[in-house]
């Protein structure tokens, strides 16, 4: 009998250390310090199983604007200003908290997780999901022509994802006025 519970045991920690792994990726992205004085980045991620039922709500822990620029490392100024400037990405609205005037706008994402942004154990495919980055996609003109723009990223608490999911996130981010 206590062979099989160590052996119970041992599955039981191979798996969460396997499954807490997380792939690294090579890109870095800058943040401006004092961009992100003048902003507020929230993410709300949603994960829902092919069915619609609920399986897990987070919340982020930090998020920042990003210094954007294309992918030959030449900036972008201004351009999260101009896109909610120009209410490019959603309508934004005025809102007051704690005496703070704000211009907020809302938006979200979907993606269907498929097995693709899985990891293999064993016979099972699974993934965590830690936050998100969202480029804004457009035409450049000159040289640039189509391109997406990483401009907000965010990180949440772990989340466990599985093929079929549906991972919602909801972003709002928050401009102080002057």
């Amino acid at each position: 009998m206590k062979k099989i519970e160590g052996l119970m045991l041992s599955t039981i920690i191979i798996t969460l250390i396997v499954g807490s792994a997380q792939v690294a990726t090579a890109e870095k992205f800058n943040v401006d310090p004092d961009l992100n004085l003048r902003y507020e980045v929230y993410l709300q991620s949603v994960v829902r199983d092919a069915q619609g039922q609920l399986l897990s709500v987070s919340e982020s822990t930090v998020g920042w604007v990003l210094i954007t620029s294309f992918s030959d490392g030449v900036q972008i100024p201004d351009l999260v200003d101009f896109l909610i400037d120009n209410n490019i990405i959603a309508e934004k609205k005025i809102i007051t908290i704690d005496n703070v005037k704000y211009e907020k706008i809302q938006f979200q994402t979907e993606k269907v997780i498929d097995h693709r942004m899985l990891t293999s154990l064993g016979t099972a495919k699974v993934g965590m999901s830690s936050g998100t980055l969202w480029k804004f996609c457009g035409d450049f003109k000159g040289e640039y022509g189509h391109q997406c723009i990483p401009t907000f990223k965010a990180k949440t608490p772990q989340i466990h994802i599985a093929e079929g999911n549906v991972l919602t996130n909801q972003w709002t981010i928050l401009r102080v006025m002057n």
